[in-house]
């Protein structure tokens, strides 16, 4: 009997077990008890905005919002602007872009002048030498040449000490050699500067006959300056040279310009301005120094008979009909103002009309 009642006990509780497993599993709530009761529980308490005091400050210091008038101790320009936002901007511009963009155009300028040497080699003269040379530029002219020239080369290899030095020469000398080099350089450029601009000036006054655009610059330049195998007929100056003018004269400008508003900053003007004249000054120097590598070339290791006729003045007849012909028809029309010189040992030539 006991155990017969064991026996019922346990499977009446067996029972009961699986039936409360199933009713538990097939009641369902409607959706809209659902709902209810998910919102039963209250959302979380919304968080007390409380303001930072230092937010307007600090807004105000770097000059996002209109500032109250502060009174300084020092008078000056931007005397009372604790911190100079366009600084940064300016800093920013010169280090990501005007430093890496200039040194891309001066290398690439740099490489285009090797290919063409590769490719075209020397310009000689095709007839030879004559013997005889003829006047081309003026003593004054001369000197006016290599003293802007020269104050050109040292503004030049100065400022790209200054632009390029932290990347290319600080790494290889040290800090100590090139704080001493930059620290020279920046005294070489302030002195050269005014001394350009009115070298500049006598540069323009000195070379300006002859520079004006005619028709025989569109006829040189459709064919190539002679580069592409036909003569190219030119007067005083031919295209590039006259180019080459123009760009060194309004490039130049512009330096000299930019260049005394930032080597004399104690005339009221603002930083802003500083910054505005310092992108103008690295941008017009990279533009005038790439052409000036393709002028120093050509009238260097270009063309034979280049380079002496600035060093003498006097150049050789037949380079003047290869490359100056329309010039030299001038020139020997007035005989008695402009006779070949006859160099020591060379047969005496009279130039033809």
């Amino acid at each position: 009997m006991h155990t017969m009642a064991r026996f019922i006990l346990i499977c009446s509780l067996w029972i009961l077990g699986i039936t409360h497993a199933w009713a538990q599993s097939s009641v369902r709530l409607p959706g809209d008890a659902i709902a209810n009761a998910a919102t039963t529980h209250a959302p979380p308490p919304t968080p007390i905005a409380v303001p930072n005091p230092n937010t307007d400050l600090w807004n105000a210091v770097r000059g996002r919002i209109d500032a109250p008038t502060v009174r300084t101790q020092t008078v000056g320009v931007d005397t009372n602007v604790l911190i100079q936002q366009s600084g940064e901007q300016w800093r920013h511009w010169r280090m990501t872009d005007l430093i890496p963009k200039a040194g891309l155009l001066l290398a690439s300028t740099f490489g285009l002048i090797v290919v063409f040497r590769l490719v075209r080699g020397k310009i000689t003269i095709q007839a030879g030498r004559a013997g005889n040379t003829i006047q081309r530029f003026t003593r004054r002219q001369r000197y006016v040449h290599w003293t802007t020239a020269t104050l050109f080369i040292a503004l030049g290899l100065t400022g790209m000490t200054m632009l390029f030095g932290r990347h290319v020469l600080l790494p290889w000398m040290g800090p100590e050699w090139f704080s001493s080099l930059a620290l020279i350089a920046k005294r070489i450029h302030d002195i050269a500067g005014p001394l350009f601009s009115l070298s500049l000036l006598l540069m323009m006054l000195s070379f300006i006959k002859g520079n004006a655009p005619n028709l025989a610059d569109i006829q040189w330049l459709l064919k190539g300056g002679g580069l592409l195998g036909k003569h190219a007929s030119a007067g005083r100056y031919n295209l590039g040279e006259k180019a080459w003018y123009w760009w060194a004269m309004l490039g130049g400008a512009v330096l000299i310009v930019s260049g005394m508003v930032l080597l004399f900053p104690n005339f009221g003007q603002p930083r802003e301005a500083m910054a505005f004249y310092h992108m103008m000054h690295g941008i017009a120097a990279a533009a005038v120094l790439a052409f000036a590598f393709g002028h120093i070339y050509m009238g260097t290791l270009a063309m034979e008979g280049a380079f002496e006729v600035m060093a003498t003045g006097q150049c050789d007849v037949n380079w003047a009909k290869e490359h100056h012909d329309l010039w030299y028809q001038d020139i020997a029309a007035q005989p008695c103002e402009s006779t070949p010189t006859q160099r020591p040992g060379a047969a005496s030539q009279t130039p033809s009309t």
